[in-house]
């Protein structure tokens, strides 16, 4: 069983959740993917960092408020990631102009 950090985090359950969230937007085509990582934060908790990677190069406002709302409540309801014992951070970044 892999372990966060600390050795304390079933890392393998938090990717199966990981890979619902992942599934639960795949056909949005504002996003282009979700990654994650996991790391401790600024304070040394163990943490999971997820990034949305959008396709858009500057995305519209409201894109970016109704999939942040979205994928926090879903980060929320799916990840449960305090319940696994780790503090989740959610982040957007945009597709490079060039597309790589």
């Amino acid at each position: 069983m892999q372990t966060a950090e600390s050795g304390l985090v079933n890392q393998e359950e938090v990717l199966k959740r990981v890979k619902q969230l992942e599934e639960m937007f795949v056909n949005d085509p504002e996003i282009m993917g979700i990654t994650h990582r996991f790391g401790q934060d600024w304070s040394g908790d163990d943490s999971i960092f997820i990034e949305v990677v959008l396709n858009r190069t500057i995305p519209d406002k409201a894109v970016i408020v109704r999939l942040s709302r979205q994928i926090r409540d879903a980060l929320l309801r799916v990840v449960r990631s305090e319940d696994l014992g780790l503090y989740s951070y959610l982040n957007f970044s945009s597709r490079p102009e060039n597309g790589r």
